[in-house]
């Protein structure tokens, strides 16, 4: 009998103990399930956070898109690109009526390649202005540099200019936006530019086309083709008959397809020139005027190897030259 009921004791126990095991798994794998579970929800929030990015993001072909509003004297300027994240842009101002002190300042690419900033307009500032934005990898930080190349080599796309340094030349981007301050606001998208290059371009026999000329009530717009190599400073000043002048000009760099855009004051902005009605516009390129040295090589230290029709002398240095009348 006592046997009996150690027997039913021991067999009680054995219970007992494989229910509590059982239990203890079960609730191991409760655990397993939940903390799976987590992880699993952890790695599809991390997947949505990441498609947020261009899926270009990174591509050597590089883009932008977005606009420049401005309200009062604050312009903001937002945008995406697909450069990586952490690219530093320049932005800052230029004033076609004169020089902009401060008027500057940077921002980086975010995660998901938008990139925003703002601009603050002098008091003092008029007329029309422009925003320049320019990413250039040989400023920035170490990861940039190896994905674009030190000196931007692997930059490609309309985006993208030619800049010369210390003899060194480099690939940046480089966009300018035309902003007036006639209106309380205004409003300039980013557009991509249509590079169209001729097949003479670079040629020491210079051509230089008739120019568009548009005009408003302030302003003369020159838009005009030429053969000259990208990064040739192009300047156009004013000739009044019988008036010695300053102030009526504007200079520029030769774009990558030989173009060049010119904003130039008219007379009238000058009370003594009111009435002015027959004027002339010189379009000029000279050796002395700040030129590249990789551009020299080709025209000359002293202009000795530009030809063509529009060729002059001016104090023994070659210059490219071209008058064109215009009547209000």
């Amino acid at each position: 009998m006592k046997m009996k009921s150690l027997l039913v004791v021991i067999t009680a126990l054995i219970l007992i103990t494989g229910c509590s095991n059982s239990e203890s798994a079960s609730s191991n794998n409760e655990v397993k399930k939940a903390t799976t579970k987590s992880n699993e929800k952890e790695q599809v929030n991390a997947q949505e956070a990441k498609t947020d990015a261009p899926k270009d993001q990174g591509d050597y072909e590089v883009r932008f898109e977005g606009e420049a509003d401005r309200k009062g004297k604050l312009i903001t300027i937002k945008g995406q690109t697909n450069l990586l994240p952490e690219s530093r842009l320049v932005i800052w101002l230029d004033s076609v009526e004169g020089t902009i002190i401060g008027g500057r300042g940077d921002t980086q690419v975010k995660e998901d390649g938008t990139f925003e900033t703002e601009l603050k307009i002098p008091k003092s500032s008029e007329g029309l202005l422009e925003v320049n934005l320019k990413f250039d990898p040989n400023s920035d930080n170490q990861p940039i540099k190896d994905h674009y190349g030190e000196n931007g080599e692997k930059l490609k796309g309309p985006f993208v200019r030619l800049n010369e340094e210390s003899e060194m030349q480099r690939n940046i981007t480089l966009l300018t936006l035309e902003i007036p301050q006639d209106e309380s606001s205004a409003s300039v998208k980013i557009e991509k530019p249509k590079w169209d290059k001729p097949n003479d371009y670079g040629s020491p026999k210079v051509r230089i086309d008739e120019p568009d000329i548009q005009k408003d009530d302030k302003y003369l717009y020159i838009e005009g083709k030429t053969n000259l190599l990208e990064g040739t400073r192009i300047k156009g000043n004013l000739d009044i008959p019988n008036y010695i002048v300053s102030g009526l000009s504007d200079v520029t760099e030769i774009n990558p397809d030989g173009s060049y855009k010119l904003i130039i004051e008219k007379p009238a902005s000058m009370n003594k020139l009111k009435d002015v009605k027959d004027y002339e516009l010189i379009l000029s390129a000279s050796p002395i005027d700040s030129q590249w040295k990789s551009n020299l090589k080709i025209y000359g230290v002293n202009g000795e190897k530009f030809q063509g029709d529009h060729v002059v002398d001016v104090n023994g240095t070659k210059e490219i030259q071209k008058r064109i009348s215009i009547s209000e």
